[in-house]
């Protein structure tokens, strides 16, 4: 499949750039090996990848088209978590690297909820097909615990079998790419103001400030200056690609590792050609909520039903005490874990929809700003009190909330409808009615899935208004709520 370079046939679409993600010894970096016909990352040196790498390749499709693909090799042990996540949020595809042998483990649970937070699609490789006695089915079965459903499981996430070893495939694995990523629809802007983001950022002894770039838009070219904001922090003197080989120039999805930086970047930085061009886009709403109105103000309706935290704390008696304190029965613990608030704990919270808190512990660099732009909340306290009477003030606005609620009617999903694009919900009314216009919750047991609008609701080939007790019917809702057969739903009004 790998073959000598070629140029992209589509002008319209630049290379997808894709990131592979798994637990540590899945096959991921063995994976990316055998797609690059190459022996330079044969395996995990001591299981661990230690660096993330950035990797173009050129292939011929089935219908014999010349495409590029690029690919970033994310480490898959716990200690990378937080490049693992800049990884992810700098990819347009995900593939989640599952061991049919070994199936869901922590890194891999990590890893889905990166990939959700980063809001990009999905594709999971199982991998080690060619081990005797693996049971596809279980792994299925437990990725569908994470909400990861397969395709022909209950879900629309496309899957691929595959051997890395014995390569089995791989070129279905890499059509599959392709595919989305045309439904995905990349544009290409090889032209006009250069933005990039860093992979990777290091100090070498011979070549100086480096820094691997992953371009998103326009051609970077030696000379090239490069901000970050309104911050200089260099021109580029040379660039190298993925095999050691000098470039003058690098186009949108093309990694090249750069020099000549006077400032080394940061990790998951945006770079431009211009200062001040590249800028995240940020809410004005506040999240480091100053109190318990803007707390609840900030929360989403499906966020209200339970507060979910996830505590950062300086030392395990500290996080302890915080534990042990807290409301029983009335708080969801996402995870309680000891250090700094990082990058990665942001991300997980917002996949989770949970309130960041931290004890006697800082917030790291670029997390304020991650933070408003994904709408989390976090909170900082050095005195536990403080910190147990808002929590607990939170929670009795929470119920408050909840009681001016009203039920309007509930229903069972029985059966999924493909129409286009869209998943439709064949429900039965259990109580009550299902009509146009309501507000719903989607639970599975007592967890809430995700909230929307009723935007259509038909029996047969009938557009109807409303569905009463008993009867069936299928919806359409406002947006994508990714749920599974016998899920509930909930219309409800808080008037």
């Amino acid at each position: 499949m790998a073959k000598k370079s070629s140029p992209v046939t589509s002008v319209s679409s630049r290379p997808p750039v894709v990131a592979v993600l798994g637990h540590v010894d899945h096959g991921k970096t063995t994976l990316l090996d055998t797609i690059r016909k190459t022996t330079v990352a044969a395996r995990e040196h001591g299981g661990i990848t230690q660096h993330i790498g950035a990797y173009q390749i050129d292939i011929t499709t089935k219908s014999k088209e010349d495409r590029k693909i690029t690919f970033i090799d994310t480490p898959g042990h716990e200690a990378f978590s937080k490049i693992r996540s800049r990884g992810a949020s700098a990819a347009d595809i995900a593939i989640l690297v599952v061991a049919a042998n070994d199936s869901v483990k922590p890194q891999t649970i990590e890893s889905i909820r990166q990939i959700h937070a980063a809001g990009i699609p999905m594709i999971v490789a199982i991998n080690k097909i060619d081990i005797e006695g693996v049971i596809i089915d279980k792994v299925k079965s437990d990725l569908a615990k994470y909400e990861v459903q397969v395709e022909g499981y209950g879900g629309d996430v496309p899957f691929v079998l595959v051997s890395a070893k014995e390569g089995k495939g791989v070129d279905d694995l890499l059509e599959l790419i392709l595919l989305v990523s045309d439904m995905k629809g990349l544009a290409n802007e090889p032209s006009g103001t250069v933005s990039a983001v860093v992979i990777e950022a290091k100090v070498d002894k011979f070549r100086g400030q480096v820094a691997t770039l992953l371009i998103k838009s326009g051609t970077l070219t030696v000379s090239t200056p490069l901000y970050e904001e309104e911050k200089l922090l260099g021109k580029v003197r040379a660039m190298v690609d993925e095999n050691g080989k000098q470039v003058a120039s690098a186009a949108p999805g093309k990694p090249v590792e750069v020099l000549g930086f006077s400032t080394l970047p940061s990790v998951g930085a945006m770079l431009s050609s211009e200062p001040g061009t590249v800028v995240q886009k940020v809410s004005s709403e506040p999240t480091k909520a100053a109190n318990v109105a803007d707390f609840l103000a900030a929360m989403t309706e499906a966020d209200k039903k339970r507060l979910k935290l996830l505590i950062k704390a300086d030392t395990a008696g500290s996080l302890e005490a915080v534990l042990e304190a807290l409301p029983k029965g009335e708080i969801d613990v996402v995870r309680g874990s000891l250090g700094d608030i990082t990058e990665a704990d942001i991300l997980e919270a917002r996949a989770t929809g949970a309130v960041v808190v931290g004890f006697n512990v800082k917030a790291g660099h670029g997390v304020d700003k991650l933070a408003t732009h994904e709408k989390v909340i976090y909170r900082l306290y050095s005195i536990i009190y403080e910190l147990l009477d808002e929590m607990e003030d939170v929670v009795a606005g929470m119920a408050d909330l909840l009681v001016r609620e009203r039920e309007l009617g509930n229903g069972v999903i029985i059966a999924e409808f493909p129409y286009e694009k869209e998943r439709i919900l064949g429900t039965k009314v259990a109580s009550g009615r299902l009509a146009k216009g309501d507000t719903v919750r989607i639970v599975r047991g007592e967890e809430v899935i995700g909230t929307a609008r009723i935007k259509s609701v038909r029996q047969g080939k009938n557009e109807v208004t409303k569905v009463e007790v008993g009867g069936e019917c299928g919806i359409f809702l406002d947006k994508k709520v990714d749920f599974m057969l016998q899920d509930g739903i909930i219309a409800f009004t808080t008037g």
